[in-house]
């Protein structure tokens, strides 16, 4: 019985057990028991065990299929899991540049990775005032410049230096270290030779600190603009962003921003538990919101948006919508939403955080608990022959593959040790003009 079927038949997943108070700073190995009660209608976006499989067509001329990598918060990975010299967190990175291009199998037919960019959603340590946690993420971030593997990342609230209510609070390490504007512009130069004729370029930052930057890909002919937005960032840093993405109109924009999507799959509301007040952030123009940087701001409006990333929220917080229901023991969301662009694209919104699992960070792996499936990537894949989008989650340290969005998912099924097809929907981009392959007869 797949993960749909269940909730269908049932009208939810029953809660196993109530998870304790927690905090985003600490957490025990209770959080794998989780809690899921949503309903099927919220689980799969678009559901589809393998869109792509019994092909029956023949793809159209189109760029070879790529990958982009998603980080989930690695903060514990930073600070102590396993250890306090950050050897997951290195082992993380190396297993991206190992597995650039591994043969994806579960979505027929196969086809190679192809790994050419790694985006991050902040929380790259987690405290600022442990100069340990800086050394550490940044000896792993190292592994991808040395090996010519561009990669971009916000910061997270846990990249401030303690109160989030100042922008002058920003870390070190954003400010004027490692991430910084100054030093990622550097790495960057005149561009970063990503292989087969791709490319990386640095586009600009709104600031002299990391905390909102640009970077342009050209990759298999697709142009993107990875915009980086800084922790629910307020209206200069959005009026910045849209105005770099209207001066990079063929480009396709995608955003990668610490708090967006809550758990529940719900853009973050001022209120909600992890939100903008919690953090002591006055609105704007100060701060926004998910929900109002994409309804007030008009980020909903941005004729070139694709996709927008995000990890932050947690198990067991409180959230505007469903009315103050617990946040689900999900570890990853994809919702689309429709723009109020002239264009009406689709823009893909995911969520991806498995913070919880590090935090617990144990170094046996159990497929039936859910521990040790610590450091985990997300792949997504663009299959541009096929029109299509597809995710996958791995834990770099086990091996296993995320099998569903769920800690508790029955039984504890949710880690396999076969590579698994989270999702897979239609999705060309900007090249409106192609009609993406028929989908499989079933």
């Amino acid at each position: 019985m797949t993960e749909l079927e269940y909730l269908i038949k049932l009208g939810g997943l029953t809660p196993k057990r109530l998870l304790g108070k927690s905090t985003r700073r600490g957490f025990g190995v209770s959080v794998l028991g989780g809690l899921v009660g949503a309903a099927a209608s919220r689980l799969i976006s678009t559901p589809s065990a393998a869109v792509a499989s019994s092909l029956t067509s023949t793809p159209s001329a189109a760029g070879t299929d790529f990958t982009i990598a998603i980080i989930p918060d690695p903060q514990y990975l930073a600070e102590a899991c396993p250890d306090r010299v950050g050897r997951y967190y290195s082992a993380l990175m190396k297993w991206i540049v190992d597995n650039k291009n591994i043969a994806f199998t579960s979505s027929p037919p196969t086809f190679d990775a192809n790994i050419k960019a790694v985006v991050g959603v902040g929380d790259c340590v987690n405290s600022t005032v442990d100069t340990n946690e800086f050394k550490n993420a940044e000896n792993a971030w190292t592994i991808l410049d040395a090996n010519g593997i561009a990669f971009t990342t916000p910061p997270g609230n846990h990249d401030y230096s303690g109160d989030t209510s100042s922008r002058h609070s920003l870390g070190e390490q954003f400010k004027k270290g490692y991430f910084s504007a100054k030093h990622r512009s550097s790495v960057y130069g005149s561009g970063i030779n990503l292989g087969d004729g791709d490319m990386a370029y640095w586009v600009g930052s709104h600031d002299a600190t990391g905390a909102n930057t640009a970077v342009k890909f050209v990759i298999s002919g697709i142009k993107l603009l990875i915009l980086a937005m800084d922790f629910f960032a307020g209206n200069a840093a959005w009026s910045w962003a849209y105005n770099i993405m209207q001066a990079n109109s063929d480009c396709e924009c995608y955003i990668t921003t610490h708090a967006w999507l809550t758990t529940n799959g719900t853009q973050f509301q001022r209120t909600d538990t992890y939100g903008p007040d919690l953090y002591s952030m006055v609105g704007a123009p100060y701060s926004n919101s998910a929900a109002e940087a994409w309804s007030t701001i008009g980020v909903n409006s941005w004729s070139n948006l694709f996709g927008i990333f995000s990890g932050h929220d947690i198990f067991g917080s409180r959230n505007s919508a469903p009315s103050g229901t617990l946040s689900p023991a999900w570890f990853w969301q994809q919702v689309p939403v429709k723009s109020n662009s002239s264009r009406r694209q689709t823009v893909q919104q995911l969520f991806a955080n498995s913070q919880q699992i590090d935090s617990a960070c144990s170094m046996s792996a159990s497929q039936a608990s859910g521990a040790g499936q610590t450091a985990s990537v997300f792949l997504l894949s663009r299959r541009l022959a096929w029109g299509l989008l597809e995710g996958r989650m791995i834990s770099t340290t086990s091996g296993n593959w995320f099998k569903s969005r769920s800690a508790s998912f029955p039984g504890g099924t949710s880690w396999s040790t076969s590579e698994t097809l989270l999702f897979s929907v239609p999705f060309t981009g900007l090249q409106k003009e192609q009609t993406p392959n028929p989908m499989p007869k079933r």
